[in-house]
């Protein structure tokens, strides 16, 4: 069991928190209490706790005078804080202090249960840590270690002389086994309130601090940081899998403490210790993309190896593709994929990937480049990750149809989220009578309201005239119909509202710029 003292001058809080410590379950005991800093420190050298849970406002030291005065005599001790000042000031002390966590009452036994698993966690690290080495040595010797594989990732020095030092440092990557996999964490924001320097650097020994825990999580993660914001790991011994999760737990951990999106370059897997700068190059490069496909996404370098590769001039499909989701067709989308599958069936699923991955990466951007009403769109899944790691070209079909499907829907369901209710009934109403009388007198009888009231209501409310809106809609539905080779164009024609043929193939080339049987061949 390990030992903690409570500080805090509130009885009733003092009491609340040994009962809510016995409640978590976990290995830790509340041996001593006290209501002040002198008997704190006395309790401190009476009881040898391995735990101290402060707050700051005591009658007479501070809780930060408290932890300051012990850690004077050992580093061993974790200190928590838990208190009422939301102070950045407080939280820039408390970090140079080396306290496992700064948390504000008041706090629930969730929050609690987290503090205080952070402290014992590193409680067991330092355990660790001390019986075979000296601490200050262990510190000074990490520093070399960060040192040289600084030196190995950005080639500072000759390759060679890189590992060496590695060696010469007891660096464990020096004798780590194949495969290595780079990973490049970028932090994509701060705060507003962190505007100085110097807080900013204090946020980057957080980040640092949160990542290199989160990472340690898998046994052969070596790390450096190479400024506030940014922290490189090489990952030995690993496949894709796990360094995907090992990912995936640093974006998690850093935005549950920090609150803040992180990017994270995923390099290929090299085979020999000699070519880890390459895999450098090739992370650092994937996580600068993400100003193509957004922030808070992990990017594998071959997703965006791809698009550099391959031909960058997308064929008149896939543009089609793209200017459907833009509009929010999922209509449409469906119809072009369903026919994807069938010629892709065909395919080697290596062609299908890259031409699946081009379009993610084009659908990211969209997704990026949106600026609609309810925010950034997130699936539920990381899209690069996922088809990179997929194998068969069904599997990937399957996969890009439901995330470009959802796509469209954020799309159109975004524009017309802001609607009143009675103009998306309009809107409905528009898209069912195309093939009828879809007039402006039509719509207005249907609503029971005046033409003149809808015709400039219309614009007010949805940002589009009834004219263009009607228009917008029409030619939606002929680009979908036009898909389907089993319909005639008299018949899309027909249902879109044209009786005359040759009328609606003159005003569909004016709307889109080519004539439907133009538009079947670009696509069929």
């Amino acid at each position: 069991m390990w030992r903690l003292l409570i500080v805090d001058d509130e009885y009733h809080i003092r009491e609340g928190l040994k009962h809510q410590i016995a409640q978590t379950g976990l290995p830790i005991e509340a041996v001593g209490a006290a209501e002040d800093g002198e008997t704190a420190l006395r309790l401190y050298e009476e009881l040898k706790p391995d735990i101290v849970l402060l707050d700051i406002n005591l009658p007479d030291l501070s809780g930060l005078e408290v932890a300051r005065r012990i850690r004077e005599k050992d580093e061993e001790t974790q200190l928590l804080f838990l208190t009422g000042y939301n102070s950045m000031a407080f939280v820039r002390e408390a970090i140079t202090l080396e306290t496992a966590d700064y948390m504000l009452k008041p706090i629930t036994k969730e929050e609690l249960t987290s503090g205080l698993l952070r402290a014992e966690e590193r409680i067991s690290r330092r355990r660790r840590f001390s019986e075979s080495h000296d601490t200050r040595k262990n510190q000074e010797r990490y520093m070399t270690q960060e040192y040289a594989l600084l030196d190995l990732l950005l080639q500072r020095r000759p390759c060679s002389d890189a590992i060496e030092a590695l060696r010469a440092a007891r660096a464990p990557l020096a004798e780590a086994t194949p495969s290595f996999v780079v990973l490049c964490c970028e932090m994509d924001a701060i705060p507003e309130r962190v505007s100085t320097m110097e807080d900013r650097q204090l946020y980057g020994v957080a980040f640092a601090k949160l990542t290199f825990e989160a990472a340690q999580t898998y046994a052969h993660a070596h790390g450096a940081a190479t400024s506030y914001d940014r922290v490189l790991f090489v990952l030995s011994s690993v496949g894709r899998e796990t360094a995907t999760e090992v990912a995936k737990s640093i974006r998690s951990v850093v935005k549950n403490y920090l609150g803040v999106p992180v990017t994270i370059g995923v390099s290929r897997s090299v085979s020999e210790l000699k070519w880890v700068p390459e895999a450098y190059r090739e992370a650092l490069h994937a996580a600068e993309h993400k100003g193509w496909v957004g922030s808070g996404q992990i990017i594998p370098y071959e997703g965006v190896q791809v698009a550099e590769t391959t031909n960058r001039t997308l064929l008149d499909k896939e543009l089609i593709l793209l200017s459907e989701i833009r509009a929010g067709n999922d209509g449409a989308i469906l119809t072009i994929l369903q026919e994807w599958s069938v010629l892709f069936a065909g395919m080697p699923s290596r062609q299908v990937k890259l031409m699946a991955t081009q379009l993610v990466l084009y659908v990211m951007r969209v997704v990026q480049s949106s600026q609609l009403t309810d925010g950034n769109f997130r699936y539920r899944q990381d899209p690069l990750l996922e088809v990179s790691r997929m194998t068969t070209g069904s599997e990937i079909v399957a996969f890009v149809t439901d995330y470009f499907v959802q796509v469209c829907k954020w799309i159109r369901e975004s524009k017309e989220s802001a609607v009143p209710k009675i103009f998306e009934d309009a809107r409905h109403w528009i898209r069912d009578h195309l093939h009828e009388d879809s007039s402006l007198n039509g719509l207005a009888e249907y609503l029971h309201l005046s033409p003149k009231y809808v015709s400039s209501r219309f614009k007010q409310v949805t940002g589009e005239s009834f004219a263009d809106f009607l228009n917008r809609v029409r030619f939606e539905r002929a680009r979908e119909l036009l898909l389907d080779p089993t319909q005639k164009v008299s018949q899309i024609a027909e249902a879109v509202g044209y009786g005359d043929t040759n009328y609606f193939s003159i005003a569909f080339k004016k709307n889109t710029g080519w004539t439907p049987s133009e538009f079947r061949k670009r696509y069929l």
